[in-house]
């Protein structure tokens, strides 16, 4: 007898646990609904989407990678050789003195063609007139870093390359910038 009302006793603890599980589970999914819906009405009233906003462009209207492959057109200036910011050199005696570095590379300019601005500035004959200044642009930021510099962190001088490039323009059509054929001497 005793046996036969523990098992009562358990099962009706499991009944009263599910019941409140089940209650549990149905506020929780009603209060995240309404979270989700807020969260879909306040972005929509921002005019973002999950994927960064307008082609990837996210509040600063500054493309992060996210643009479609048939939307992408590139732009290469090819053979660049620059003079990098010379690198201090502590000899064995304590003496110190500068070393000349060169970067050789080619750069490659990628650019959102569904951006307002591809129409006015991205097209060929475009990049053709304003290669003379891209190429002065991108000279004057890499020579600004020593050798160390730039093999210590490429990425964070490519985003400053890529920022002056934006400034030159006043337009982000231009979203990265990479290096090919890359040589340090």
């Amino acid at each position: 007898m005793k046996k036969n009302l523990l098992a009562i006793l358990i099962l009706a603890i499991l009944v009263v646990n599910t019941a409140m599980t089940g209650f549990m589970m149905l506020t929780v999914m009603t209060t995240n609904s309404q979270a989700i819906q807020l969260i879909t009405d306040v972005a929509s009233a921002l005019q973002i989407e999950a994927n960064g906003g307008v082609n990837g462009q996210g509040f600063s209207n500054a493309a992060t990678g996210n643009v479609r492959v048939d939307n992408i057109a590139t732009y290469e200036i090819a053979d660049l050789t620059i003079n990098l910011k010379p690198s201090v050199v502590t000899g064995p005696n304590g003496e110190t003195s500068s070393k000349t570095h060169y970067m050789m590379a080619s750069v490659v300019l990628s650019m959102d063609m569904s951006n307002a601005d591809y129409e006015n500035y991205g097209t060929a004959a475009s990049m053709d007139t304003m290669k003379s200044l891209l190429t002065a642009t991108i000279q004057d930021t890499i020579s600004a870093h020593t050798l160390e510099e730039i093999q210590s962190n490429e990425d964070a001088l490519r985003k400053e390359i890529l920022g002056n490039i934006q400034s030159l323009y006043g337009s982000n059509f231009i979203y990265s910038i990479s290096f090919s054929n890359k040589v340090f001497s």
